[in-house]
């Protein structure tokens, strides 16, 4: 009992070590302190667009978009404003995360996300990616960049598909200006170093706060536990596609000879 106890009270403690280090630059922390918060995503939404009249209507942090013929994708931000522009927010540490194809693929399940059976196709909403970078992953040193289709052909005048895709480059953080104090703020680990005080008072109470403090504790572990089914599940699934082609077996077949128990058979089916 007290070795379990131990081992409870060293999770917690090099969790609150990782609490203090964190940033809203981790997308564990960004996703904790957005989580039914529209205040302060819109403080986000105005700045990145310069436009003060948008309010969000709609969000839902951690949001997993199933894909019936593919890969899933698990947005950390799903948003609407009151002009029905449908959002999604990305925040990035690694470059790989963030490179342009991904940013194709979840503007592509944006659209999958709003069409209904019935949609007509002039009813599509307009769409919005934007990635959040820790780096400048397009090499222009611009603290932003929007990313819009054009025809060559005409000038590269626009083409009016309304799916746009908008990279932040918190590499860039000028307190002169909004964006770039917005960006400072992703980088800071003391809620006191902040300049938004929307931010802040999240930041803060996840910090220093004990229920706060404790629900991010709670929450990392979830992550942690997550990450380790994962593992089982992509360990699971390497098993059964070997065996299925060393020995020309159907999937159900090459489950019940490595007797994988029922509750897993439907998430490594769609995942085959």
């Amino acid at each position: 009992m007290s070795k379990t106890l131990s081992q409870d009270a060293l999770r917690r403690q090099r969790n609150l070590a990782r609490i203090q280090r964190f940033k809203l630059l981790d997308d564990t922390f960004f996703n904790s302190c957005f989580d039914g918060y529209p205040k302060g995503m819109e403080l986000l939404l105005r700045i990145i667009k310069v436009r003060n009249d948008l309010k969000i209507v709609d969000m839902v942090t951690q949001n997993t978009v199933p894909n019936l013929y593919g890969r899933e994708v698990r947005f950390d931000v799903f948003a609407k404003d009151n002009e029905g522009v449908a959002y999604d927010f990305e925040v990035q540490r690694s470059d790989t995360g963030a490179v342009p194809l991904r940013a194709r693929y979840n503007s592509s399940l944006l659209d999958a996300m709003e069409v209904q059976k019935n949609t007509h196709w002039k009813d599509l909403p307009k769409t919005c990616v934007i990635f959040i970078t820790e780096h400048d992953i397009l090499k222009g040193a611009k603290p932003i960049y929007h990313i819009h289709r054009t025809i060559h052909e005409m000038e590269h005048s626009m083409f009016h598909d309304g799916a746009d895709i908008i990279y932040v480059n918190t590499a860039c953080q000028s307190i002169d200006y909004p964006l770039g104090r917005l960006m400072h703020d992703f980088h800071c680990t003391n809620a006191d170093d902040m300049y938004y005080p929307e931010l802040a008072e999240r930041v803060r109470f996840y910090k220093t706060n004990d229920k706060g403090v404790t629900k991010m504790c709670e929450i990392m572990n979830e992550v942690l536990n997550e990450g380790l089914a994962e593992g089982r599940i992509d360990g699971l699934l390497t098993a059964v596609r070997n065996l299925m082609a060393a020995q020309h077996l159907s999937a159900q077949e090459a489950m019940n000879i490595l007797n994988i128990p029922n509750e897993l058979r439907e998430i490594l089916l769609s995942k085959l």
